[in-house]
């Protein structure tokens, strides 16, 4: 009898043991999905607190009192795609910290260093491939034309400077292919860059890239084979 008592009390112990490491377990894990969530929502906040003008439809200055390196907003409607966009003086930060600027799994869409602001003609964003969805991890959907005919265009804004882009080509290519190039010589060498990169679509969007364009780049990585890479771009209208 007192044997099976204490068999009664080990199984009590043990099974509340299991239960205590499970649910530490899983908090661990969802821990930082639901803060980078509530980071998330409490941006978006921030960015829609003031109300929309022509020269802005977001909040930059709420933007620019969180992080001073915002550059700009990146939204597809209909998807979890909503998110700021800083710069910085490398392309290694932002991939490990978040717009907070604290240690982050997601990281911070970025814009390339490599492109001045003032005369770039390829803006081109990093984003992180989450499975979830969250940062650029939405965008695989794009390897469907049918996903395209849903969401055709990209919002990027820049401070006093909203824009909406038509997406003119989707594909993937190994992470060497040129298509990060953010000057260019003179118009004949950007449509020709251009017109190879919407060369390497997965579909003809129908959309029309112009000599004197300025152009949107989204790159992410996709697991499709070992380093390769997803890439939407966008004319502006």
């Amino acid at each position: 009898m007192i044997a099976q008592k204490n068999n009664r009390k080990m199984k009590i112990i043990v099974g509340t043991t299991l239960i205590v490491v499970a649910l530490c377990c899983i908090g661990y894990f969802l821990y930082p999905m639901i803060s980078q969530h509530l980071e998330k929502n409490q941006i978006i906040e921030a960015a829609n607190a003031s109300e929309a003008t022509p020269e802005n439809r977001i909040d930059f200055n709420a933007l620019l009192a969180i992080n001073p390196q915002t550059v700009g907003w990146v939204q597809i409607d209909g998807t979890p795609l909503e998110y700021p966009v800083v710069q910085t003086d490398n392309n290694d930060y932002y991939l490990h910290n978040s717009f907070n600027n604290e240690a982050s799994i997601e990281g911070t869409i970025f814009l390339d260093y490599l492109c001045n602001t003032e005369r770039t003609r390829n803006n081109v964003l990093y984003g992180h491939y989450m499975r979830d969805e969250s940062m650029f991890g939405s965008l695989w959907h794009y390897q469907q034309q049918s996903y395209f005919t849903e969401h055709p265009v990209i919002k990027f804004d820049r401070p006093n400077d909203p824009g909406d882009w038509e997406i003119f080509a989707a594909y993937v290519t190994d992470a060497d292919y040129d298509y990060r190039q953010p000057e260019f010589n003179d118009d004949a060498a950007f449509l020709a860059y251009m017109n190879r990169c919407k060369a390497c679509s997965l579909y003809d969007t129908g959309v029309v890239v112009k000599p004197t364009d300025e152009v949107l780049t989204l790159s992410t990585c996709i697991y499709t084979f070992e380093n390769a890479r997803f890439v939407v771009q966008a004319r502006k209208k």
